[in-house]
């Protein structure tokens, strides 16, 4: 039996069809369309995609021998709303007899975010789903109603502004039985899901028959070979599969974190491995938050350039202008600039200086803190304060200063002793929170590297001071050798390759956050074990790993 139901008013006629129709061993097809249907009539063409082709699309799930129920949406209808309906009409189906598993609930744009609506709503791992570009790089922050569930499959187009579902996935609690994605390579933008396209109608067909090992999956955006070239010639590499395979190897002292590689802010590679709390075995989420150490530098710089910016701080001036209270003679001499760059010799508020400012580098944490001293006293405004607006400018809804208790999803610390056995840390928040102690999750680094390096937040002028290596500002690091430092962050050109960022380490949390300018990509990778506390270039031994892979690679190298 071939049924289609293109109904005025799906509630009110939805009754009628349930009593009438309801056949054991059918399966059905709920199909949400775009928004662009919604808001105007079916024979009205976009000015770019052309008509969208909506009763060709059902027309070919009802030769399918599919029960297809779809409707033509009013105008500004609430998706949330919407969903709610269609939930019920699914459960009433299922109430009727039908199985979980022969139901489908199809949705391209609008109506995919319908689809992961009811999915979020109705908790059934045996219902299957298909969201067909309908998924956006912020949704994870911006949409923390949609909670993924059942049988999911994810269909979008390379040139769209709508990409992978997977971190939507990741973020998700609620059961996922199964998961796949399909990359087209149409070249139609958009449009591709206005057109009755047999890319990704024939495995949305499959999906609802239950055919999952059957539908093929290109999995481009977290699995891309790449080409490198070595002193031994080219080479043929897989750069996610490497990064697998460095996280995954045999060990008595394994990663226990998240990494994300993104390229012109999408993701591109994304692993989650291990546990957010081993006494109570918790395994990690993708919005778990991480102390991320001297990561949090940049964002003090950033505050302070702000001030800048806005003429109310010099940076060679004495840091005594800013901050009169200060009894010790050196704040006649030590400037701004020097604090930025660690070269003012300023050990402890309470003794003299180690070294002549600006004669010398030694990397400093209570400098930051002066800093942020700074910062609030020019403002008249809270470090704390003033840091959560930045984050909420940037759409870092997870990112916190810890004075600031509203985050959540705050893994435990652990380092390790000298048996290879995880001890929790108690000492996490030692540092001054400018230098050391602000709270993240590696998408929203991912989103700070985006609006930081790409103009966002600073003048062109202002970043340019930020990111360009300061005379005798370099730095004999533990684990990189020679390095150079801008402001709040390090400044890489060997090889031809700009690096910009720092890594981070605060008791039970090590962290890197880097970004490279030319290819607009970032890597991140947050760890809540540390152990080799003693020994940093051992306790970093992951993160150098997975640098030197990326940094091969055309991910970071333009040919």
């Amino acid at each position: 039996m071939k049924i289609t139901l293109k109904l005025k008013n799906l509630a009110f006629t939805f009754f009628f069809f349930l009593c009438a129709h309801v056949l054991s061993a059918q399966h059905y097809v709920f199909f949400l369309h775009n928004k662009f249907i919604e808001e105007n009539e079916l024979n009205d063409a976009h000015p770019e995609y052309g008509k969208a082709e909506y009763d060709q699309i059902l027309d070919f799930y009802t030769k399918e021998n599919f029960i297809v129920i779809s409707e033509k949406r009013a105008k500004n209808t609430d998706g949330h709303v919407y969903a709610q309906k269609v939930a019920g009409q699914v459960d009433s189906l299922m109430a009727k007899g039908v199985k979980a598993s022969e139901i489908t609930v199809i949705g391209t744009s609008k109506g995919g975010y319908i689809a992961q609506f009811v999915s979020s709503i109705l908790k059934n791992k045996d219902l299957n789903y298909v969201f067909i570009g309908s998924c956006g790089e912020e949704d994870v922050t911006t949409r923390p109603e949609i909670n993924f569930s059942g049988n999911i499959l994810s269909i979008y187009e390379k040139s769209d502004v709508m990409l992978s579902c997977q971190n939507m996935k990741l973020k998700s609690t609620n059961t996922v039985s199964r998961f796949k994605e399909i990359e087209l390579h149409t070249g139609l933008k958009h449009g591709f899901l206005f057109k009755a396209l047999p890319q990704w109608l024939e495995p949305s067909v499959k999906w609802a028959r239950q055919e999952y090992d059957d539908v093929k999956t290109v999995t481009k955006p977290i699995r891309e070979k790449e080409l490198i070239t070595s002193k031994s010639g080219t080479a043929l590499i897989n750069v996610p599969e490497k990064i697998d395979s460095l996280l995954t190897a045999p060990t008595k002292k394994p990663f226990n974190g998240i990494v994300l590689i993104s390229k012109n802010n999408r993701t591109k590679y994304i692993r989650l491995k291990g546990l957010s709390d081993y006494e109570k075995i918790k395994p990690l989420k993708f919005d778990n938050q991480f102390v991320v150490g001297s990561v949090s530098k940049q964002f003090t710089a950033v505050l302070l350039l702000l001030e800048y910016q806005k003429g109310r701080v010099k940076l060679n001036v004495p840091i005594r202008t800013y901050l009169p209270d200060l009894t010790q003679s050196w704040a006649d001499t030590v400037t701004v600039d020097q604090l930025l760059t660690h070269m003012h010799g300023i050990t402890t508020l309470g003794k003299p200086l180690d070294f002549k400012p600006g004669t010398k580098y030694a990397y400093s944490q209570i400098g930051y803190d002066l800093l942020a001293g700074i910062i609030e006293k020019t403002s008249g405004k809270s470090f704390a304060e003033l840091s959560a607006r930045l984050f909420r400018k940037c759409k870092m809804y997870n990112t916190f200063h810890p004075d600031i208790k509203e985050y959540k999803n705050l893994v435990m610390g652990y380092t390790g002793d000298n048996y290879e056995k995880l001890v929790p840390q108690t000492r996490t928040f030692e540092n001054y929170a400018a230098a050391g102690s602000f709270i993240s999750t590696a998408h929203d680094l991912m989103l700070w590297n985006d609006h930081l390096h790409q103009g966002k937040i600073l003048s062109s002028e202002t970043y340019k001071l930020m990111v360009t290596k300061k005379p005798g500002a370099v730095r004999n690091h533990p684990i990189f050798g020679e390095v150079a430092y801008g402001y709040g962050i390090t400044v890489d050109d060997e090889n031809d390759i700009l690096q910009l960022g720092q890594t981070g380490f605060a008791p039970g949390f090590i962290s890197m956050c880097y970004y490279y300018p030319k290819t607009r990509t970032s890597i991140i990778a947050l760890s809540n074990v540390v152990w080799d506390e003693q020994e940093l270039q051992k306790a970093f031994f992951y993160h150098t790993k997975m640098l030197a892979i990326l940094k091969e690679s055309k991910w970071v190298r333009k040919r």
